[in-house]
C-alpha cells in the first residue's frame, strides 16, 4: 500500500516539473523565435504552429523519461 502511494506522489512530482519545464522551454522558443504562440494558435487558429509546440512536449516528455529511469 505504501510503495503505491509513494509511487503516486513521485509521478505528480515528475509531472509538476515536467510542466514547469515544459512552460519555461515554451517561453524560452517563443523569444527565440520572437513569437507569441498562444496568439497564434489560439486567436489566428494556427494549426501547424499547434502542432510542432504538441511535437516539442512531446519530445521533451521523452527525454524527461529518459532521465528518470
Amino acid at each position: 500500500m505504501w510503495k503505491i502511494l509513494g509511487s503516486v506522489i513521485e509521478m505528480c512530482i515528475y509531472s509538476a516539473v515536467y510542466m514547469v519545464i515544459v512552460l519555461v522551454m515554451l517561453k524560452i522558443v517563443g523569444a527565440a523565435f520572437s513569437t507569441d504562440f498562444e496568439k497564434k494558435i489560439s486567436e489566428e487558429g494556427n494549426t501547424g504552429l499547434a502542432i510542432i509546440c504538441g511535437c516539442l512536449f512531446i519530445s521533451i516528455a521523452i527525454l524527461l523519461s529518459t532521465v528518470v529511469r
